[in-house]
């Protein structure tokens, strides 16, 4: 605390002997202690007290923490609620979807017509040309005609 050296101590030992005497020296020597504990012990209190203002301070600090995770968490719990309700609700539609938009009781529809027919299918190909066109080959003494010229 106080950066003095021995050499100083005696000097100050030397002078206060001189001063007060060898009679009172001891009284002042122990008042002076009596006076220096005093000084530590209120230093170590003040020293504990900012420590316990610090610590407190962080208490409080951590339970607004808390408080702010508290309320983090109520957040969370109506989220997860609300999610779990939608679950449910889309879940029992897709259990139980009930009737398409427009359906009425007793109304049934015939299926719809498919694009392509079965008999279309059964049907000998249409000729590219509207003459028929013969494969036998033409006597010498015709010429061939062309399906154009007809």
């Amino acid at each position: 605390m106080f950066e003095i050296g021995f050499w100083e101590l005696a000097l100050i030992g030397v002078v206060a002997m001189i001063v007060v005497g060898p009679e009172r020296l001891p009284g002042l020597a122990r008042t002076a202690g009596l006076w220096l504990g005093k000084a530590r012990r209120m230093v170590a209190e003040v020293k504990a007290e900012v420590d316990r203002e610090l610590h407190l301070e962080e208490i409080k600090q951590s339970l607004r923490e808390q408080g702010h995770l508290a309320e983090i968490n109520d957040i969370k719990k109506d989220l997860t609620n609300r999610v779990k309700e939608i679950q449910d609700d889309l879940q029992a539609e897709f259990d139980d979807p009930g009737p398409p938009p427009g359906w009425r009781p007793g109304a049934v529809s015939a299926p719809p017509p498919p694009d392509w027919q079965p008999s279309a299918l059964n049907s000998p190909v249409k000729e590219a040309t509207s003459t028929p066109v013969s494969l036998q080959k033409p006597a010498p003494s015709e010429s061939p005609t062309s399906p154009a010229a007809n």
